[in-house]
């Protein structure tokens, strides 16, 4: 139990599997998650398309509606529609059994209350580990198992959100990563008569990397699907279909910074004075379009479990993360794949221009590399060397969720640990100093080469974005 114990993450459980997620695992979790929250009504279990998932979700159903739970299993689904029907009146929470973006070998559990309200370590997590090491367990008259297909509702919700005609611009490529997200997008595709065109469409089994967008191997995949046709725009989804990446017409992946920048501006024309939550890996360019459209901006901790908090607290029209999560207060506040998908092709139809023409100017004003993730040997003291190195140098050193510097010359880098794996990732950006970001950021990425602990390169993919 011990060993498992370590799947809990900050926002949420994913682990190994059966090494540290399994059906002993899941079983203990139902105990603690209805024990400690109080439920009594009725929950919401779906699942992604990993080879583990459905004997995991039957091992949920059954221990749920031991414990007096009536079940709603909603079957093979993005974990969007477990958010979708969390917040329908009859159901008081949602479990979706998904490891995302991880390889085929890991497995997880990502979990609302009612209307999307997120778990994180802050707010029942931490919680739950302690009473699974206390082998907690709850007992009452037994529960109902039903099985319901909410694709069909969560389609018609869509429908009340977007407009088919207002959704025109040409062919779009689709890459499912073998994930889930056909299971609906299939559907809006049809019913809107969108002319898409699919790639990796199947659920599973996922690429052997894990069906992760922006991995650069699956991105130059992506642009070689679509090279040499006419595609207005290429969009991605991660393996649960809760992250969303877009390419250009020629199959080039559009940096998600850029993309969130256009959605700031494209929610604030309509709600002037929103609230827009954000991660603070890189900032400038949402801050930018914040002010420009006279928005409340509310910075977040990275991870999903954070951002909906704050989506909630704050009652955000908008919230965009660097990893492509994109969240929607029209969608209780929780990421979608399909409302970030319909939402760019929208604001393309609204513009009339392509998505690279649209993003030209920011990419002119604010400069960014891609993200680089690193294995440090001793991450307290790394970044012990970054604040003696860079501290008194900077014009503001702030420790909101890792560590970042704002660097005469108008140039800005942070570092922060990740919640979900044993890493840490920098990213820099720069005010219309390209090539000064360069060379001070391989100055920093020299100074943290001691503490390296594996052989990957992080100059390889170094460059303006």
């Amino acid at each position: 139990m011990n060993d498992q114990l370590e799947a809990f993450r900050q926002g949420d459980v994913r682990g190994t599997y059966p090494e540290e997620i399994n059906e002993q695992f899941v079983e203990d979790f139902a105990h603690a998650f209805v024990g400690h929250f109080g439920l009594t009504g009725k929950i919401a279990t779906g699942r992604d398309m990993r080879n583990s998932s459905e004997s995991l979700q039957n091992a949920l159903n059954e221990t749920l509606a031991s414990i007096g739970i009536d079940v709603v299993d909603i079957g093979l689904c993005p974990t969007e529609l477990g958010y979708f029907a969390s917040g329908m009146p009859e159901i008081d929470a949602a479990i979706v059994v998904t490891a995302s973006h991880n390889p085929a070998n890991y497995n997880g559990l990502k979990c609302v209350l009612k209307n999307g309200q997120a778990i994180s370590h802050d707010n029942g997590l931490l919680e739950l580990k302690q009473l699974m090491s206390g082998h907690y367990h709850h007992r009452a008259a037994r529960g109902s198992l039903s099985r319901v297909d909410y694709h069909a509702r969560y389609l018609e919700f869509l429908q009340r959100h977007f407009s088919p005609e207002n959704l025109r611009g040409g062919q779009v490529a689709l890459n499912g990563l073998n994930g889930t997200a056909a299971t609906i997008a299939e559907l809006v595709a049809t019913d809107f008569e969108l002319p898409v065109t699919w790639f990796r469409k199947s659920p599973g089994p996922i690429p052997e990397q894990g069906a992760d967008p922006a991995n650069p191997g699956l991105a130059e995949e992506m642009r070689g699907f679509m090279s040499g046709s006419n595609f207005s725009l290429g969009v991605a989804w991660d393996g649960d279909c809760d992250r969303c990446v877009c390419f250009d017409g020629s199959g080039e992946l559009i940096p998600s910074y850029y993309l969130v920048g256009l959605l700031v501006d494209h929610f604030l024309t309509r709600k002037p004075g929103g609230a827009i939550v954000f991660d603070s890996k890189l900032c400038w360019n949402t801050l930018d379009m914040i002010n420009r459209g006279g928005g409340k901006a509310v910075p977040s901790e990275t991870g999903h479990a954070f951002m909906k908090q704050k989506m909630h607290q704050h009652g955000a029209v908008y919230g965009g993360e660097l990893s492509s999560h994109h969240y929607f207060g029209d969608f209780f506040g929780c990421d979608s794949g399909m409302f970030a998908w319909l939402t760019v092709l929208k604001l393309l139809d609204e513009k009339g221009e392509s998505i690279q023409t649209l993003i030209r100017e920011r990419r002119d004003e604010i400069y960014c590399t891609p993200e680089i993730t690193m294995s440090l040997s001793d991450v307290d003291a790394a970044f012990t060397l970054m604040l003696k190195a860079y501290g008194d140098k900077a014009s503001d050193v702030d420790h909101f969720d890792g560590l970042s510097f704002v660097m005469p010359g108008d140039w800005r880098f942070s570092l922060r640990r990740s919640k979900t794996e044993p890493v840490v990732r920098i990213n820099f950006e720069a005010r219309k100093t390209g090539e000064t970001l360069i060379e001070e950021g391989v100055k920093v990425l020299g100074l943290l080469e001691p503490f390296r602990a594996d052989d990957v390169s992080w100059l390889a993919n170094f460059r303006i974005q």
